[in-house]
């Protein structure tokens, strides 16, 4: 469910920084912050700016309308009822950093987030550099039991980096939840594509790759990232999630017509065709009952390891269902993606 690493790694890498160039004077930055009204997490979030150890050159809001009291914080702007990705941009024509970092309104950075990402602005190979989105610590039961979710192997597959802290590496694909992109790369690829929410962020980082610039995970360059609660909130993500990789993975299949993303699919569709044609012929019956056990048991490790994590019995417990109802809701919906002759709405 997960994005992967691109092919040919090794050479992206050597051309792109295996390790981060040596530290280098600090490169202005931008911060961007889109959402439709003030929240408690997005003053959460310009509190956590204001904390840190390097500041930003700017911090910029995009809101509907902006608040009667404005932003102590920020500068704020009022776009209307438009997208995000329409935001976003709006923001980054309004920005004066040489860098332009984007974030979640339900994300807010950790101190040594900027020194962390400012040593590979040196290196002009690089076009853009993403870090991890951790789980808060003091987010809530249901939350937190969506993070252990995502963080899972046998959901997040060789994407597990981007909700746990990985090694470093090239990427091709990353969500603007945590992106800072050079502005020059930006406004060479025309900024994001309003046309798709989720999934603005896969089309401008593949504009990025298809331009030749490199994209860097950097884990040191941690946000904080709120979940949706279990199992509403974080099954509606997952719709949303499936239903832009299927449609992507027709008409962007670079970075998108990938086997891992297939895999909900065809392990919904082998428990439905399986467990028809099991009820006629016995030999099918014990091979998907044989499935359905080592499914089991890996949703059993993932649970066990969430329990350990989070020294919490009760959100082990809750993963478990929480991974199954997962996979299922996004197989289906990456289906429905796969054939839909428009961009999915959101």
């Amino acid at each position: 469910m997960g994005d992967s690493e691109p092919p040919n790694q090794e050479t992206a890498e050597e051309r792109h920084g295996r390790h981060a160039p040596p530290a280098s004077a600090f490169v202005d930055v931008s911060i961007i912050i889109v959402a439709a009204r003030r929240t408690a997490y997005l003053d959460e979030a310009l509190s956590a700016i204001a904390r840190l150890t390097r500041p930003p050159r700017e911090t910029i809001v995009v809101l509907d309308e902006a608040p009667a009291d404005g932003l102590a914080a920020a500068r704020c702007m009022a776009s209307g009822p438009i997208g995000p990705a329409q935001k976003r941009d709006m923001g980054a024509a309004a920005a004066t950093g040489a860098w332009l970092a984007f974030l979640d309104d339900d994300a807010y950075p950790a101190p040594g987030w900027l020194e962390a990402s400012a040593p590979h602005f040196a290196n002009p190979t690089v076009s853009a550099v993403g870090g991890p989105g951790v789980t808060p610590p003091n987010d809530g039961f249901h939350a937190q039991v969506s993070g252990w979710t995502y963080a899972s192997w046998i959901v997040s597959g060789p994407a597990r980096f981007r909700y746990v802290a990985g090694r470093r590496r090239a990427v091709d694909d990353y969500p603007s939840m945590n992106l800072m992109v050079r502005r020059s790369a930006f406004e060479a690829v025309g900024g994001f594509d309003s046309a798709f929410y989720p999934g603005e962020d896969t089309k401008l980082c593949l504009e990025i790759v298809r331009g030749g610039g490199g994209i860097v995970y950097e884990p040191g360059a941690q946000v904080y990232h709120h979940r949706r609660p279990v199992m509403r909130g974080h099954l509606r993500q997952i719709a949303h999630y499936g239903r832009h990789r299927g449609y992507f993975a027709r008409v962007f299949p670079e970075t998108s017509r990938r086997f891992q993303y297939f895999i909900p699919s065809l392990w919904l569709l082998w428990l439905v065709i399986a467990a028809l044609a099991s009820v006629w012929v016995e030999p099918i019956r014990w091979v998907f009952l044989g499935s359905v056990a080592l499914y089991g048991l890996a949703v059993a490790g993932s649970a066990i390891h969430a329990m350990r994590g989070s020294g919490s019995a009760g959100i082990g417990a809750a993963v478990a269902p929480t991974i199954v109802a997962s996979h299922l809701c996004y197989g289906w919906h990456f289906l429905g993606g796969l054939v839909r002759p428009r961009p999915p709405s959101s």
